[in-house]
């Protein structure tokens, strides 16, 4: 397994064709940045009642994007740079597979369509802030409706062969299709339901009270940025903000990426994990070859693989011992009280406690991916017309009666708890496919580095990073999701890799007896 060089990582500009066509790309690309810094300030610090006037400002960014993306101008000077005689490099090819993809689809969407989704999307996050603030999914449900309607819209005119939800995947995850997640999704159900009646049958409760206290929302903002830096995140190119939901968003990578986080005052974990998820994003972002700005390829190849590096660094590592022999002390400092006479090892072993909860981002690794499943479930019945609208809490709350034995008591905890379905169905199901490349590109690392644990218990997370900017990275979108993992593994993506590392995790973490389902 041979990867391309760094120095591979460019375009062939001597190419008249295709330096005319990253010339018109560029300025797509700025604009689009543009409109990421809107949304991100309207998440973060615009004023509350200023949405009408971003609401506008998001639709004309929007509408001046698919207005370049559909142009004639375009189509022709893609045509040019696909037909001329040269050498491609990788990242050539690549420009070229996405501009055609962005082009194709771009160009079956009519412009009012485009403005209208913008424009919804900023009027749909307003009106969920207010919905969970209200605890009332009746405030939100119209926007739903209309924002599965333009969906299944543009599902038909993108095209698939089998279900609308199919183009939707496909969105965010190519080559993704409803059989292939089902298919991928199907180990992964039976070892997380399986674990967890192991778990609950054994009668071991592991006492998570030192997660719970008073932790100030300005020493959890200050711990955070800590353990950025503790992992690689390069604050002269990002920023940490606040956020009801967390996330990053790219300005620009690899010279702009910034993370957002959410604190809970009274539980410390969702601070302290979200804020490692987002900094495995940003870490990938700011990775990216500044050859590539600019231009698509600037962006993680899928967001499956986005997820694969977000939850690395979360659960691989920032749930593992080693990780906090290394950095137990800051926690400490940051709330000298609090840690004081809590012994380390009790705090990891709090950390990967296995209950099943309401919310998904502060789901322990077992139940997680049922949170992913009953999402997925339900957004795949919406697109392809087999659930209403209205029926959505009920359906909820069923659900996760059935996959946890819990039942949300209010709609903000239950279905109004994420910000997705204000703009998007088809990105849930890459949370756990970032799982399952995540177990396998561990793997891989492990292999690599025989010391990894003692690596990373004497502090070193350089070692790590920097194999991620060689191998992942650096590449940005060059090479496709199942390709990357070939590449980077020497294997096509594989589940298995995910069940044998849940499996050996808690099987030692609730001393269950082994099982003999495990490959490695």
């Amino acid at each position: 397994m041979t990867l391309a060089s760094k120095n591979s990582i460019s375009f062939t500009k001597q190419t008249p064709q295709l330096q005319a066509l990253l010339d018109y790309l560029h300025p797509i690309e700025d604009l689009e940045a543009l409109s990421a810094l809107a949304s991100w300030d309207q998440q973060t610090y615009m004023p509350a009642e200023a949405g009408v006037a971003r609401m506008h400002q998001v639709t004309i960014l929007q509408s001046l994007i698919h207005e370049r993306l559909t142009a004639r101008t375009l189509g022709e000077l893609l045509s040019a740079a696909e037909q001329s005689r040269t050498e491609f490099s990788d990242a050539d090819r690549a420009l070229l597979r996405q501009t055609r993809r962005a082009y194709d689809h771009a160009t079956k969407l009519p412009q009012n369509l485009v403005e209208e989704m913008a424009r919804l999307r900023s009027e749909s996050v307003d009106a969920w802030l207010k919905a969970r603030a209200n605890n009332d999914f009746a405030l939100f449900a119209p926007y739903l409706q209309r924002t599965v309607t333009l969906k299944r819209e543009v599902a038909d005119r993108i095209g698939y062969t089998e279900f609308p939800y199919d183009a939707l995947l496909d969105d965010f995850e190519p080559g993704l299709t409803t059989r292939k997640v089902e298919a991928m999704f199907d180990p992964v159900r039976s070892v997380s339901t399986t674990l967890l009646q192991r778990i609950q049958q054994s009668g071991q409760v592991i006492d998570t009270a030192s997660l719970h206290g008073h932790f100030p929302k300005d020493r959890q903002e200050a711990l955070s940025e800590q353990l950025l830096r503790v992992i690689g995140y390069d604050f002269s190119h990002g920023q940490l903000a606040s956020s009801q939901h967390p996330f990053t968003t790219s300005f620009g990578a690899p010279f702009d990426v910034r993370v957002t986080n959410r604190y809970e005052e009274e539980y410390l974990p969702m601070g302290i994990m979200a804020g490692l998820h987002e900094g495995g994003h940003g870490l990938y972002a700011q990775g990216i070859s500044a050859n590539l700005a600019r231009t698509s390829l600037a962006n993680g190849t899928s967001l499956g693989i986005h997820e694969s590096q977000s939850r690395l660094w979360e659960n691989a590592i920032g749930r593992s011992p080693a990780f906090w022999q290394a950095n137990y002390a800051l926690l400490q400092q940051a709330f000298p009280d609090h840690f004081k006479e809590i012994e380390q090892a009790n705090f990891v072993r709090a950390l990967n406690a296995v209950k099943p909860s309401l919310i998904r981002v502060m789901a322990d690794e077992v139940t997680y991916n049922l949170h992913i499943l009953i999402r997925f479930e339900l957004e795949k019945g919406l697109v392809n017309g087999e659930l209403a609208v209205e029926s959505l809490p009920g359906l909820w709350n069923a659900k996760y009666q059935q996959y946890l034995g819990i039942t949300p008591p209010t709609e903000t905890e239950g279905v109004l708890q994420d910000v997705h379905w204000t703009s998007q169905f088809g990105y849930f199901p890459t949370y756990t496919l970032g799982n399952l490349y995540s177990a396998q590109i561990l793997h891989t690392l492990q292999q690599t580095f025989p010391n990894f644990q003692a690596q990373l218990a004497g502090g070193d997370t350089g070692f790590i990073l920097n194999w991620l900017r060689e191998n992942i990275h650096q590449y940005g979108a060059i090479y496709q999701p199942e390709e990357l993992i070939q590449r980077v593994c020497g294997e096509a993506p594989n589940p298995q890799y995910f069940v044998d590392y849940l499996t050996q995790k808690f099987e030692h973490i609730y001393n269950l007896p082994p099982t003999s389902n495990t490959t490695k």
